[in-house]
């Protein structure tokens, strides 16, 4: 599981943070080999960019990154390479053709049995459906500022659907603990949680810095000991090493807190 925050503030750029930690949630515990807790860690890379002709963005990615033998990461990193260079109108357009081939590939794994149960862990907010795992994409698409939430999930434990929204530029988007997340930044007619205080930035936010400060709180908050108190199950999985980048017209991609460890 991840913890994510990503803000737009243009024409300045965007900035985007997770955390590190790469755990098994229980369920896929039960089921895991020697060789997959070999891999736990909280310093896995999370954040990444994609490069390419006309596009210069950031993503990262949220929730179930490995089901069964299928892996989630790598699908995402074949997909973007072959697409990268690719000619789309738009970001949206671009990240659509990328999500139908990834939604193509884990339709045909679970058909297959590669995928042999899928995730009902987290449920989406209208409680239809279960969440798989969830992307945020953001930077400059042919110069234009963009900011992507793409979403798989299932209803019936077959058969995943996705769907992929843009986001005004200007944005303060979050996934991760949805707990985590009302009680720093309730809905409108909410009160906050004060014992979030020191993990909270006022919004609007209007300075790359000040998104800084934001996405690192947030994602420090999912795995505090306040967190650990109000949503244990994702508290469990989300930690260690917070890494965050930035995406401006000027530079381009650039980190301002490097990953410790290699890719997810």
């Amino acid at each position: 599981m991840t913890a994510i925050g990503a803000v737009g503030i243009p024409p300045f750029g965007f900035v985007i943070a997770a955390d590190g930690r790469k755990r098994l949630d229980d369920e896929s515990r039960a089921k895991a080999t020697a060789d997959d807790l070999k891999h736990e860690t909280d310093e896995a890379q999370k954040i990444f960019e994609i490069i390419g002709g006309d596009k210069v963005l950031a993503y990262g990615v949220s929730g179930f990154v490995k089901l069964s033998k299928f892996d989630v990461m790598a699908e995402i990193k074949r997909k973007v390479d072959l697409l990268s260079y690719r000619q789309f109108d738009t970001c949206r357009k671009f990240l659509t053709s990328i999500c139908s081939k990834i939604n193509e590939e884990l339709n045909e794994a679970k058909g297959t049995g590669k995928i042999e149960t899928l995730p009902t862990l987290r449920r989406t907010e209208d409680g239809t459906a279960c969440k798989v795992l969830e992307l945020i994409v953001v930077g400059y698409f042919k110069n234009a500022p963009s900011l992507i939430m793409c979403s798989f999930t299932h209803s019936n434990g077959k058969r995943i659907e996705y769907q992929v929204n843009s986001l005004p530029p200007h944005f303060c988007a979050i996934l991760g603990s949805d707990a985590v997340r009302k009680a720093i930044y309730p809905d409108p007619g909410g009160l906050a949680d004060a014992r979030f205080a020191e993990y909270t930035k006022p919004i609007p936010i209007y300075s790359l810095p000040d998104a800084t400060e934001y996405v690192k709180g947030y994602v420090a908050a999912c795995s505090s000991d306040v967190a650990r108190e109000i949503d244990f199950d994702m508290w469990k999985i989300t930690g260690g090493h917070i890494h965050v980048a930035q995406i401006t017209p000027q530079r381009g991609f650039e980190w301002l807190i490097p990953p410790k460890a290699s890719p997810l």
